[in-house]
């Protein structure tokens, strides 16, 4: 049974949630990770598990904070436009777990570069790149590591979810600390 997820932004009772999912961001990032979580929620007698999509950005170095978070049925152009839409005018790397080409996605947006994970980390280090520029993105893409692991063990504390709402709930207030927690470093 394939789970239909609610979008965080879209539900009611996410008023105050999808108020900072929805926030006005920086216009300019150095960088971006997005990252893919799975959230186990119940379903009668079986756990499935629902797919998000969430991004930390990179604007000043050792300055982040979480872009937000999708559904991954949530097409990438919706995402590009949803970023867009709040403000997003250039990133000048992307890594992502799932390969798009974010160029075409939003024709106002500039997408730079784009790179599956596995690649992304060559691609933010290759030998044009200065060495400064190394070490910025190389630490950012840890701190997006990071950050997905501190997610991911919250979610394995509080799950399986009761359904996709609650499941989204979660996911959109873990989000929130962790931004919180990039502000306080």
């Amino acid at each position: 049974m394939a789970i239909q997820l609610p979008t965080v932004l879209s539900h009611a009772r996410f008023a105050p949630v999808s108020d900072w999912l929805s926030r006005p961001l920086c216009c300019r990032y150095a960088f971006a990770e997005f990252k893919v979580l799975n959230l186990p929620i119940r379903h009668s007698d079986t756990v499935e598990q629902a797919r998000w999509l969430w991004a930390v950005g990179l604007f000043e170095q050792d300055q982040y904070e979480i872009l937000g978070a999708w559904s991954d049925q949530t097409p990438l152009a919706e995402v590009a436009h949803d970023l867009h839409k709040r403000g997003i005018e250039q990133i000048t790397a992307i890594a992502a777990e799932r390969v798009a080409d974010f160029a075409s996605l939003h024709p106002t947006v500039q997408w730079s570069a784009a790179a599956d994970g596995v690649n992304a980390l060559r691609l933010r280090t290759g030998a044009d790149s200065g060495r400064q520029r190394r070490v910025v993105l190389q630490s950012a893409a840890t701190t997006a590591e990071r950050l997905h692991k501190s997610i991911t063990r919250a979610i394995r504390r509080r799950a399986p979810f009761e359904d996709e709402v609650a499941a989204a709930a979660f996911l959109a207030q873990a989000l929130e600390k962790a931004d919180r927690r990039l502000y306080a470093t």
